[in-house]
């Protein structure tokens, strides 16, 4: 399915000269890539799911409105910094962090863990860490009422755009250059996309306003490289833009399974040789086999996107680092309470039917001492009423949502007999904690190929062959598999940043 995706976007690329498509000088091809990646995967992959017996709605979360914040300004109001006070509490900032080598930025939804029970963003601080060792390190957030009370392990400073965009000179609205080009060949293509002009143009234009104002605080904190997780947005976009301009390099940390085809990472066949400007000059990378998925098809002349192996940063937290406040106490008490029960990861995603027919029937005829940890995705942590319905209501009552949602995964990896999805990258992990997976869907199928005939994974359709699996996983040998998804050397995360600054 995915791969189906690439070929459309691949097949549009050769009908239409990308290269014209410009706005104010600089490439729009990749937003549209974007959106047309997300129609497909729509059309492809989710609309695949709407027959499953379980389906709810697949609606965002929602911040709370955190009221006023304890917040003041950090330097010159100019600058647009803020720093802010949780519970009344200094946080060790100083003059330096205005001037770091490498500066980072966040968003509040990556902070799904915590340390000493304080939020921790896994694919962000990890590396944050390990930079604060030999360099300088900052990290940004978007300054916003909402998400800025919250207490961090690793303190934020808050971008504040209206005093940021100080002295700032924004240019007029452009407009879509060629884009004829482009809906000719989405005509020709047959596949009925279609793209939005009016919304690419304000898309375009909302970049620019954001990347000028980036592009000032780069130049005034002067890193040599940016740090995000996650470029495919518009804020991401513009920070890009703005790295460009301001001649930082900028790095966009793997947050989870890319895969062999992803429409914002592979088979760039037709990317210029400077590359794009809306896209990271480099991609930090797990393991060797990402790597190549991201390099293997992209235009050789393009001498940026490609990728660098820096391996997993969490995990090498959690396999050689210190992990005293890692696990909160929670943890132990709920590891010792369902330690005499055969206890199933089931790693949900955010499909529209997340429960589906193979999983709901594995757990309607599994013995009632079997445990079904549901982990929730975490951009649907809110959903947690509406699984536990759908559960309830299909006479299944061998399962638990909270703790398994809101502990650290890799408490759980450590207790768990087996690991159940679709198609999540936690099925790499868990085979770094010598777990096997279960997949029960098409595109794990596809993606984990390679997995799968290394025997860290078996796929299945039948929820008769699902039971069957967790029986096998207590009978079989612990994994001991080496994989090139996931690089595990010691001191590949600090060698990595090494290179990069």
């Amino acid at each position: 399915m995915h791969a189906d995706a690439i070929r459309i976007i691949n097949d549009i690329e050769e009908r239409c000269d990308t290269h014209k498509l410009l706005y104010r000088g600089v490439s729009y091809w990749p937003l549209c890539r974007l959106r047309l990646w997300t129609a497909l995967m729509c059309t492809l992959v989710l609309a695949k799911k709407a027959g499953d017996p379980a389906s709810i709605a697949n609606t965002p979360p929602s911040l709370p409105n955190a009221g006023q914040v304890n917040a003041e300004f950090f330097g010159p109001q100019s600058l647009g910094l803020l720093r802010t006070h949780p519970n009344g509490r200094d946080d060790p900032l100083d003059s330096g962090n205005r001037t770091p080598q490498a500066l980072f930025f966040a968003r509040p939804e990556e902070y799904s863990d915590k340390i000493h029970g304080k939020a921790f963003a896994k694919t962000i601080d990890s590396v944050f860490e390990n930079a604060l060792t030999d360099y300088s390190a900052t990290k940004l957030e978007m300054a916003d009422p909402k998400a800025m009370g919250f207490d961090r392990h690793y303190p934020s400073l808050f971008l504040h755009l209206e005093h940021a965009s100080h002295g700032v000179i924004f240019e007029p609205p452009g407009k879509l250059e060629h884009f004829p080009l482009l809906e000719t060949a989405l005509e020709q293509s047959g596949t009925g996309l279609h793209l939005n002009p009016a919304e690419l143009t304000a898309d375009m234009g909302k970049i620019f306003y954001y990347a000028r104002i980036f592009e000032k605080t780069l130049r005034l904190m002067g890193p040599r490289a940016f740090f995000l997780s996650v470029y495919y947005h518009n804020i991401g976009m513009a920070w890009m833009l703005a790295c460009s301009w301001a001649g930082v390099t900028s790095v966009d940390l793997q947050h989870g399974r890319l895969g062999p085809h992803h429409g914002a990472y592979t088979h760039l066949s037709a990317a210029p040789a400077e590359g794009y400007h809306l896209m990271p000059d480099v991609i930090w990378c797990w393991g060797d086999q990402t790597k190549h998925d991201i390099e293997v098809a992209k235009n050789e002349a393009c001498t940026r996107h490609g990728g660098i192996v820096g391996g997993n940063a969490w995990l090498h937290k959690w396999r050689y680092g210190n992990t005293e406040g890692l696990e909160p106490p929670e943890a132990a008490k709920f590891a010792s309470e369902i330690s005499p029960r055969k206890k199933i990861l089931v790693s949900l995603q955010p499909l529209e039917s997340p429960i589906n027919a193979t999983l709901l029937q594995a757990m309607q005829q599994s013995p009632p001492d079997w445990l079904w940890l549901i982990r929730l995705h975490p951009l649907r942590r809110h959903t947690a009423p509406e699984i536990s319905a759908i559960l309830n209501n299909a006479g299944v009552s061998n399962f638990e949502i909270q703790h398994s949602t809101t502990l650290p995964l890799f408490s759980l990896l450590k207790i768990v007999d087996h690991h159940v999805t679709v198609f999540s990258s936690v099925v790499i992990e868990a085979a770094a904690f010598g777990v096997r997976t279960s997949l029960i869907g098409e595109e794990g199928r596809d993606i984990f190929k390679a997995q799968i005939e290394q025997g860290i994974c078996r796929y299945t359709t039948k929820g008769v062959d699902l039971l069957d699996h967790v029986k096998e996983a207590a009978l079989i040998s612990q994994l001991t598999t080496t994989d090139d998804f996931m690089d595990m050397s010691e001191y590949l995360v600090t060698e990595t940043l090494e290179s990069i600054l």
